[in-house]
């Protein structure tokens, strides 16, 4: 015995306010509601007699929807601004495609608010910024079972998110990884709790991994799935390279590591080290001299 689909009840065109073009097409024909069906009919005739549709992609729809969550709003105050019923944002966010111009004009007009501190919203959010967030830490030397402490979860947690095989997770999740990423930049695991074996053992494990350190990252660049750091040195030009050296010394500087820990740290000559640091405490540049094969080759010039 099959049971028949229950069917959807019709939105009462009392949800709607009067001047509203939906609530003309639920009956109302008062001339508020009359002049909003007419004002949107010649709307739709014109976008159609000039080659534009009445629809639009989806995508930036979808994006600041996203944004929108991110920032702590919930869907139903995301529907509320919006005029939207339930079934109808979910689709959006699912199916994609083409949204009505007129429906994306009200979602895109929602303006994202200020994130004030941590929150609990149950809503999901693309789950990239947390994994490299937690990479990153990785990267740096905080293993995960300290990440799972720190975080007072379960063991084997900030793996698991590391490892997560889906594309979203929930913004409280999410915003509790920000939150603890930003308690841990800088500090170095050594010198809290994390043994000299574990943190060189995660840092090998991560480079094998080409998880990207802590320099090459800006706090927005976590969350933008169009930005990849570049991990090699053939990614970078002479230029670039040079500044992400200085600016990997000297940011282990400022905590008062030597020379030889720096280029321990960061597979550098601690000669390299020692010009670089005296660079950026007295100003001047170092005099960089030929080595013997540009000499030999400027004397057959000559």
């Amino acid at each position: 015995m099959t049971t028949a689909a229950k069917r959807r009840q019709p939105i009462p065109a009392e949800t709607f306010d009067h001047g509203d073009a939906r609530r003309y097409r639920r009956g109302c024909t008062c001339r508020p509601c009359t002049d909003a069906a007419t004002s949107e009919a010649r709307r739709w005739k014109y976008l159609r007699e000039t080659g534009r549709g009445g629809v639009v992609a989806a995508n930036k729809v979808i994006a600041h929807v996203w944004k929108l969550r991110a920032a702590g709003m919930t869907d139903q105050e995301i529907r509320a601004q919006a005029r939207l019923s339930p079934p109808h944002l979910y689709q959006i966010i699912r199916q994609g495609g083409t949204v009505r111009h007129t429906t994306a004009t009200r979602i895109l007009s929602i303006p994202i608010p200020e994130i004030t501190g941590p929150s609990r919203n149950g809503t999901h959010v693309p789950i990239l910024g947390t994994k490299r967030r937690l990479q990153t830490l990785n990267a740096e030397g905080w293993p995960c079972k300290e990440l799972d402490r720190r975080l007072d979860t379960g063991t084997g947690y900030t793996a698991y998110l590391i490892r997560a095989a889906g594309d979203i997770v929930r913004y409280s999740t999410a915003d509790t990884v920000r939150h603890f990423y930003t308690t841990l930049a800088g500090l170095i695991p050594e010198e809290h709790g994390v043994t000299a074996t574990n943190a060189r053992q995660t840092r090998a494990r991560a480079a094998a991994k080409q998880w990207a350190r802590a320099a090459y990252w800006d706090d927005e660049d976590f969350d933008n799935p169009d930005f990849t750091p570049a991990l090699s040195d053939d990614d970078l030009g002479m230029h670039q390279l040079g500044a992400l050296r200085r600016a990997e010394i000297a940011h282990l500087a400022a905590f008062n590591l030597s020379h030889a820990e720096i280029a321990a740290r960061l597979g550098m000559a601690e000669g390299y080290v020692r010009d670089i640091a005296r660079e950026i405490n007295t100003g001047q540049k170092r005099i960089r001299t030929a080595g013997p094969a540009a000499n030999e080759s400027l004397g057959a010039a000559a």
